[in-house]
């Protein structure tokens, strides 16, 4: 079978993150998301946060998420991400 060329963008990449974290991607996705990780500097920092909350989270300590935190990042990363789809990085 022919490999497929996948083309990602940021979004496609945020929504995948976790996935890329778990190694729960097929080989052709992940190696494209690696690519992109190497061209984009913001993606990259949302995937070392991505990893550094996950590693946080996983040593079973509990700390508390300040309310709203969720919807926040939500709203950055979509403001962001709307930013670079207009060009003004």
């Amino acid at each position: 079978m022919p490999k497929r060329n996948v083309k990602v963008d940021c979004k496609d990449v945020w929504k995948q993150i976790s996935n890329y974290l778990d190694d729960e991607l097929p080989p052709d996705l992940r190696a494209t998301m690696a690519a992109h990780f190497r061209e984009c500097a913001h993606c990259t920092a949302v995937l070392d946060g991505t990893r550094n909350v996950a590693q946080l989270l996983g040593d079973g300590r509990v700390f508390e998420v300040p309310a709203g935190a969720g919807q926040r990042l939500y709203d950055k990363l979509n403001k962001s991400l709307a930013m670079r789809q207009a060009g003004k990085h």
